[in-house]
């Protein structure tokens, strides 16, 4: 997601858009023809770029909205809700990198099992109607059977465990981490908007339908991993193995998991709804030099820091290419935002390049090279490095034996695994050639050992593919899209000028669906309430909350949503 800096004075606001406005008529003029310029000023901007999605209500609203009124307005609900959260955010689930199993310590598992008997006590019909299957002793499944064995069940996920609190942080805290305290406004304490605020919220909804006597003809399947923190492979990874053994491979309908949410578009100012429909992939890489030790009084040239500093220096200074396709859920939102820029914030011939980006590469070549020059924008559509690693060396006085470095890569739609690979085995080997040093790459000998000593590549721990693209503009986007604008439009913004608009996106971090790919090719990544500001929600940081309105929001949305999934057949 784009993120711009405030602009209070509105002199700046006209000094910011007269530099884009100049920036983009210089890229302009550098890289097209009069011809070429003359073909993007004619461009249309039409809302069919990205259209405004029907709102969309079940069936029970028009019969008895009551309940969908008194989750969002009701103050009895809201106190009761209110306390709910407190009292899941109390639990402390905390987890830390690389746990064991739980055969290995038990002991370590057991703080789950507090969080299990709050579940049972706060959603008791929930537990009394559907069917609780506990997978790897401690992640739950919860099973709602349709009537009709035919239509494929819906799935909501979410996770327990949350991030550590770390200790020298705990005096910067304004309530501590786990008292769950509520200001008025806001519920504050780990994990509660990353992600318990979704696991609540899809109970609360089920705790509604069942007490309502609601009878689904379509399965409803809620699931809850136990380590999404730390990559999902004993939760998720094992509910996904639970749910193909029992109901087979693409046997769901729809998943939505946590992920982006309602806010203001940071460019046009509009209300746009952001469902992720792809997450980029992650690998790290490390690589080992060694080399014989000795007395530093009598070095080399170049010692093994030394080298590896070289490499280094050579992998940030090739970075990945920028590059911007319709595959991409980040074209799709560049599309929106400038089919929908109905204030003017953006110069119309920037739109305009915009929404030929997808099938003319002059106005491509331009668009990439401008959002290149942003910090934030350019990772929309390039995979990134971060060299986060480095060691070497014991002894001041002594020759390093070994450095070792690691580079971290989020990987972009456009980007394979082995094109990551690639580049990098092709980097080291450049530096060892140089230096006549041997070279290993996973397992294999490119460069034979020498008396200089000898590099090593590998995979540090494991890796994630990019997320396959969930399809738009079918049915079940609409549903999603109108159900968003109706709990938006109806009830939190009720006087907008202009409809909330709803696009894709991508998320830049991955989620617990790396491990449910199989089950359906609908996967969203979505909590669908607002929020006025994502930095002030403080995910994995101190002061982490979650504003009470913007919760119940999200209760509200799976109320919708369920019925109307329910009601598609």
């Amino acid at each position: 997601m784009v993120s711009l800096p405030d602009e209070n004075k509105k002199s700046n606001k006209k000094f910011g858009i007269a530099a884009v406005a100049a920036l983009v008529l210089a890229i302009v003029l550098a890289f097209t023809d009069v011809a070429g310029y003359a073909r993007i000023a004619v461009t249309p901007i039409t809302s069919e770029h990205c259209p405004i999605l029907d709102i969309y209500r079940p069936q029970s609203f028009y019969k008895d909205n009551s309940t969908v009124v008194e989750i969002l307005t009701g103050e009895k609900f809201f106190k009761a809700a209110t306390e709910r959260m407190s009292q899941a955010v109390q639990v402390d689930t905390q987890i830390y990198d690389n746990p064991p199993t739980v055969e290995d310590d038990p002991e370590y598992w057991t703080k789950f099992i507090k969080f299990h008997e709050y579940l049972e006590t706060a959603f008791p019909a929930v537990h009394e109607h559907l069917e609780v299957v506990k997978i790897n002793t401690y992640s739950l499944v919860y099973i709602w059977k349709g009537s009709n064995p035919d239509l494929k069940p819906l799935m909501l996920a979410a996770h327990q465990d949350v991030v550590p609190v770390q200790e020298d942080t705990l005096k910067d805290w304004t309530y501590p981490p786990f008292s769950g305290y509520f200001d008025g406004e806001k519920v504050y304490g780990r994990g509660a908007t990353d992600c318990k605020n979704v696991l609540v919220s899809i109970m609360e909804s089920l705790e509604l339908l069942v007490k309502l006597g609601f009878k689904p003809e379509r399965g409803i399947i809620a699931a809850f991993g136990q380590d999404e923190e730390v990559s999902g492979f004993l939760g998720a990874h094992k509910i996904n193995e639970y749910l193909i053994e029992r109901f087979g491979e693409n046997s769901i309908y729809a998943l939505i998991d946590e992920g982006t949410f309602v806010m203001r578009n940071p460019v046009t100012k509009n209300l746009i709804g952001l469902p992720a429909t792809s997450e980029k992939g992650y690998i790290d890489m490390a690589v080992e030099l060694n080399q014989r030790g000795g007395h530093s009084s009598m070095p080399p040239d170049h010692t093994a820091i030394g080298i590896m500093s070289e490499l280094v220096a050579r992998i940030e200074a090739e970075p990945f290419e920028p590059l911007l396709t319709t595959a991409n859920p980040s074209f799709d939102f560049l599309q929106c935002t400038a089919a929908h820029d109905h204030k003017g914030k953006l110069p119309k011939f920037f739109r305009q390049l915009i929404l030929r980006a997808g099938y003319d590469k002059v106005a491509n070549s331009i668009v990439v090279k401008a959002l290149s020059l942003n910090l934030v924008t350019r990772y929309l559509i390039r995979t990134s490095q971060a060299v986060d690693i480095m060691r070497g060396g014991e002894k001041i006085n002594a020759l390093p034996e070994n450095a070792k470095v690691m580079v971290n890569h989020r990987v972009a739609v456009e980007t394979t695994l082995e094109d990551i690979q690639a580049k990098f085995v092709k980097r080291v080997s450049e530096v060892a050639k140089k230096h006549d040093i041997g070279l290993v790459a996973f397992g294999e000998q490119v460069l034979e050992p020498t008396l200089n000593g000898q590099f090593e590549v590998r995979i540090q721990g494991r890796f994630t593919r990019t997320a396959p693209v969930t399809p738009i503009g079918d049915r079940l986007w609409e549903i999603l899209g109108g159900v968003t604008r109706h709990i938006i439009e109806d009830f939190v913004f009720t006087d907008l000028d202009q409809p909330l608009v709803v696009s894709p996106s991508i998320m830049p971090a991955n989620t617990d669906t790396r491990h449910y790919w199989k089950l359906t090719d609908h996967i969203y990544r979505y909590s669908a309430m607002y929020v006025e500001d994502f930095k002030t929600l403080n995910i994995h940081s101190v002061d982490e909350n979650v504003p009470m309105k913007s919760h119940v929001q999200l209760i509200a949305f799976f109320y919708e949503f369920i019925q109307l999934v329910l009601e598609d057949k």
